[in-house]
């Protein structure tokens, strides 16, 4: 008995000892192949930090990749190189000839496309090129640009040494973070796009006399843009999509001397009630309740503001306006046959019998209620 246990712990022992030989040559394999593996160092590439596209009359595209240029006696300096092609690879394959090493763009912040190159060929070939780029992140934000792509990277801004990709991060990002833009980014969109029951939305800026401002948000039907959100609607439509800490407000009374309001650090909260229907056969019913809480910071008036006849004046003005607004978005957005806050998508989540052909179908008759509720915690303000 003892001389068969001897055997197997034998047995045992030398396929252990024959594993760990297995081990040892796998790891010094791998260190054989990463030696050969061809280094690329970073100072040996061109690394675009933004990039855009125009659409030309002749069809062909004209793309454009921002590179900071390191100068010890200047801060921001950087460079833009173009190139034209019908194809965004051949675009960076162009791009690359005319510099001195490899364009990749594996720390693109910002990717800006001309509002007419979103309408009339669209996302999905960008989209697309960006998912089988293993180097490009999923983190860095789209725009849809007002005009010409090339006219706004050559803004010339004052009172801003920073590279035009850099500031053009940093200015959505403060949007989207303490402003009414919503947020996004390139997980989010293509999220968006390949998703039943939601369109996808972006940032649409445009540059005005030496600056550069978020003006809107532009809206899609599927890969390609067919509208936009003015900047006085922002708030609202964020307000309906999201939960956020910083949002603004501001507005006039319709009095004689057109008061101003401006009320600032909103914090606002969103929910979505739905009555399914029995069967299907009944137009939906959506309530979107909106809560707000926030602080008076102007109100261009000579009465006292701190009196509760005042702060409630302006608060039911405040749920009347972002309450028509809302429904009036809503109605705009069935009239382009688009649903950006996702109603498809909730409604499926509390009926599983809805589908994307069954929800297009209902969707222009869908009663859609949009209700705010204001409260200003704190005055502080300007008269």
């Amino acid at each position: 008995m003892y001389d068969h246990w001897a055997a197997a712990e034998k047995k045992v022992g030398e396929k252990t000892n024959m594993k760990h030989s297995i081990l040892i040559c796998l790891m010094l394999l791998s260190l054989f192949l990463t030696s050969c593996a061809q280094p690329r160092l970073l100072d040996e590439l061109s690394i675009s930090q933004a990039a855009g596209f125009d659409l030309l009359e002749d069809g062909e595209m004209k793309g454009f990749f921002v590179f900071p240029v390191f100068k010890s006696e200047e801060q921001g300096s950087y460079q833009i190189v173009s190139a034209k092609s019908n194809t965004i690879s051949n675009i960076q394959f162009l791009v690359s000839e005319k510099s001195p090493f490899p364009v990749v763009m594996g720390q693109v912040l910002v990717i800006l496309i001309s509002e007419k190159l979103a309408k009339e060929v669209g996302m999905i070939d960008l989209m697309n090129y960006i998912y089988r780029d293993p180097i490009i992140g999923s983190r860095q934000v789209f725009a849809i640009v007002d005009g010409e792509v090339e006219d706004l990277l050559h803004t010339k801004m004052n009172q801003t040494n920073l590279n035009i990709g850099v500031y053009l991060s940093d200015l959505l990002a403060q949007n989207m973070r303490n402003g009414n833009q919503p947020v996004t980014n390139q997980h989010i969109f293509m999220n968006q796009m390949m998703a039943k029951g939601v369109d996808a939305y972006l940032p649409y800026i445009k540059n005005t006399s030496n600056s550069i401002k978020v003006s809107g948000v532009a809206l899609f039907d599927q890969e390609k843009m067919v509208g936009h959100i003015p900047g006085e609607d922002t708030f609202t439509f964020k307000a309906m999509i999201e939960n956020h800490k910083n949002g603004i407000y501001e507005f006039r009374f319709n009095d004689k001397k057109k008061t101003h309001v401006v009320i600032e650090n909103i914090k606002s909260h969103v929910s979505y009630h739905i009555k399914p229907t029995e069967n299907l056969a009944k137009k939906p019913h959506i309530t979107i309740d909106i809560k707000l809480k926030g602080e008076l910071k102007e109100f261009m008036k000579s009465k006292k503001i701190d009196t509760p006849s005042i702060l409630q004046h302006v608060e039911k003005e405040v749920e009347k306006r972002v309450a028509q607004q809302g429904q009036d978005l809503v109605q705009s957005f069935k009239k382009q046959k688009i649903d950006p806050l996702g109603l498809g998508l909730r409604y499926r989540s509390k009926d599983k019998a809805m589908t994307p052909e069954k929800w297009q179908k209902l969707y222009p008759d869908a009663d859609v209620q949009v209700n705010c509720h204001m409260n200003i915690v704190q005055t502080g303000v300007s008269q």
